[in-house]
């Protein structure tokens, strides 16, 4: 076991990302992945964060697993396996910088659209919402975006923000919204876990880290848990549109920054 300074960088991080991990479901890895990656390294970063999640995200699947949208879970999974498959062949075609603009472009334009309804409307200009109708053209949206967050997720493992979209329109309580989330990285995530240690880039420099970030990550999970019970829909849909338009924009943001 080993010890640097970074780790104790690397872990401050996670209680920020787990904070929003608790309370939505989703963003640690993406929201932490800057500075992880940074201080590191990617080889090192990579399965650092897949493996700070799992305990919490067992954690959560075994108390809460009575507060699932199971139908919906079913749906998202059986959406993504054929498009992971397809994306594992994918990863060898298409740049992951380009996959990246494009993805990243459309989940920023999505939450925009989105943080424009829920917040800029009724809290800036003070216009009533009105009852919106779930069109056909809609669904096929939503669903044209999980099937495609799978083809992304097996490709270069960034499906998460995809697969939300349809999550949030789909999952209307806020807990279950959660939960379901929380389910789906559960599958994931160990699918990526059992990879990475067949690979190898599960070393003793990885888990002295993880020894480190455990504990700081846990503070934000639990305290973004209690947060969840606080806020209500509304205040909840904007959060998470929020966290998605900064995970959408910095995947946009740094890929250009990439290519230029």
């Amino acid at each position: 076991m080993t010890f640097e300074f970074n780790f104790i960088l690397v872990g401050l991080m996670q209680i920020i990302g787990f904070f929003v991990q608790g309370c939505t479901g989703f963003g640690c890895t993406v929201i932490a992945a800057a500075v992880t990656n940074g201080l590191l390294g990617t080889t090192a970063g990579v399965p650092y964060g897949t493996l700070l999640t799992l305990p919490f995200m067992y954690f959560l699947a075994i108390k809460a697993r009575k507060e699932v949208a199971w139908k919906d879970l079913g749906k998202i999974v059986l959406m993504c396996l054929p498009g992971i498959i397809i994306g594992n062949f994918l990863f060898y075609v298409i740049s992951p910088d380009v996959a990246k603009i494009c993805i990243g472009a459309m989940v920023t334009l999505i939450a925009l659209m989105n943080i424009y309804k829920c917040i800029i409307k009724p809290l800036v200009l003070k216009v009533e919402e009105e009852e919106e109708v779930d069109t056909p053209v809609k669904k096929a949206l939503r669903y044209g975006c999980l099937a495609l967050g799978g083809v992304v997720h097996g490709a270069f493992n960034i499906g998460g923000p995809l697969i939300t979209v349809y999550t949030i329109s789909a999952v209307k309580e806020k807990e279950k919204f959660r939960n379901t989330m929380n389910m789906v990285w559960v599958i994931l995530n160990t699918w990526n876990a059992i990879s990475q240690f067949r690979s190898g880039v599960v070393t003793p420099y990885v888990l002295s880290a993880l020894a480190v970030g455990l504990p700081m990550a846990a503070i934000g999970f639990f305290l973004g848990m209690a947060f969840l019970k606080k806020i209500n829909r509304e205040q909840f849909l904007r959060i998470v549109y929020c966290v998605l338009l900064f995970v959408g924009g910095n995947m946009l943001f740094t890929s250009l920054m990439a290519v230029l």
